[in-house]
């Protein structure tokens, strides 16, 4: 796994195993006992920004791309994969469970169970989300917007006078008048 998808296994990650917690559990209790609306919080900013920093990468790339099923694939790349989000959910599973005061466990056979099918579920959405967005920034981004009229036209352009032939040009005659009494 790259780590540039590690952000997205522990945003997605936390996410499925909030999602695998309620499967297993119910309502019996909340994960992570006093901190559970903090992971809640953290869970949901966590896949928000994930989902802003695609649409920024998508946005940037729309005009690099000619097709919204291109940007859409390059965009599932950097989700992190199935290994890596069921590693992440365990992680954030572990953690809040650790933190949460005694309670009647649940089998840890169901427990991986639950983890793998709840992190597919979350990967299967997550792709479908970000597919979506690709496509709808994709044609926001190829939307033939009016041109802006101008409030001035254009002057029209004149030719450049031509320039007479050498030797073409009227001389004087004579001298010009003497305007002054005093100059001859």
């Amino acid at each position: 796994m790259s780590l540039r998808k590690v952000p997205g296994a522990l945003a997605l990650g936390l996410l499925a195993s909030l999602g695998a917690h309620t499967a297993l559990y119910g309502g019996d209790h909340a994960i992570g006992g006093g901190y559970h609306a903090l992971l809640v919080q953290v869970a949901v900013g966590g896949v928000l920004s994930l989902l802003v920093g695609l649409a920024a990468l998508a946005w940037s790339a729309s005009r690099l791309t000619g097709d919204g099923t291109i940007l859409a694939t390059r965009l599932n790349e950097r989700l992190p994969g199935l290994a890596a989000l069921g590693t992440a959910a365990a992680f954030w599973f572990g953690v809040a469970e650790a933190i949460e005061p005694h309670h009647a466990g649940a089998a840890p056979l169901a427990i991986l169970l639950a983890l793998a099918a709840v992190a597919w579920i979350v990967r299967q959405i997550a792709v479908f989300a970000v597919t979506l967005l690709a496509r709808v920034v994709f044609a926001i981004a190829r939307l033939a917007f009016s041109t802006r009229t101008p409030s001035w036209a254009p002057r029209q352009r004149r030719a450049a006078p031509r320039r007479p032939l050498f030797g073409t040009r009227r001389r004087f005659a004579r001298p010009p008048p003497i305007l002054s009494p005093n100059c001859a």
